[in-house]
């Protein structure tokens, strides 16, 4: 029995995977997942994340819409908690009109994402705390394993690992590629249709490449992800 559509694979894994095959760190209190999900340039076949602690509650829906928003992500991604920045250079280095700078940095503020010290300089606000999070993000293909990798890097803007999934024929062959897959950090994983999966190559955890990136996936998560509950 093989996978007719990579939505099959998809499914499949989803059913049938144990986070243990992608994270260390896998026994968190809560996991959710986004599917067919552009987090950055590309777009992810599966998003997964595990959460040590307590989701955030609340506003938090308010933060996630928030979060997703390019512009207020980038801002973030420039305050420090004690050394204030000014809305100049904020300007400067992010490239986009005063207008556009206002709005966003009026949601911020309204939120408590973001604290005014005095005209025009501003530190991150009291509520910006982001959870203690794994982000994993994942490229399912059939055949093209020089595809899946190819589309697989660009989900290291946003995520901790990155991994493709293939089924068991597909990925022995995706396996001799090793060295490339282990130079660009992206995990391989075999899956078959009798729900059996292997994790081939690993992929180490890292900070995400752009971090304004990673705080739109947060708010994605925030706004839309949906429970997972993994096969133990």
């Amino acid at each position: 029995m093989s996978f007719r559509w990579e939505e099959d694979l998809r499914s499949s894994f989803e059913c049938h995977g144990s986070p243990a095959l992608w994270s260390s760190r896998w026994r968190h209190r809560h996991a959710l997942v986004l599917r067919e999900t552009t987090c950055s340039d590309g777009r992810a076949d599966w998003v997964w994340a595990g959460v040590n602690g307590d989701w955030p509650s609340g506003v938090a829906r308010e933060i996630g819409s928030c979060l997703m928003q390019p512009t207020c992500g980038r801002i973030l991604g420039h305050l420090h908690a004690t050394r204030p920045c000014n809305s100049q250079v904020l300007e400067q280095r992010l490239g986009v009109s005063r207008a556009t700078l206002r709005r966003a940095i009026s949601s911020l503020l309204e939120l408590q994402l973001v604290e005014e010290l005095t005209a025009g300089r501003f530190v991150v606000g009291r509520n910006y705390t982001l959870p203690d999070i794994e982000i994993c993000a994942f490229e399912f293909k059939l055949e093209n394993w020089k595809r899946a990798l190819y589309q697989a890097t660009r989900y290291r803007s946003f995520s901790h690992r990155v991994f493709v999934v293939m089924p068991a024929a597909t990925a022995v062959r995706a396996q001799e590629a090793a060295s490339l897959f282990a130079a660009l950090n992206v995990g391989l994983i075999s899956h078959d249709a009798d729900g059996e999966s292997r994790r081939i190559l690993p992929s180490r955890k890292r900070r995400p490449a752009a971090h304004h990136r990673f705080l739109g996936a947060v708010g994605l998560l925030l706004q839309r992800g949906v429970r997972f509950r993994p096969v133990l």
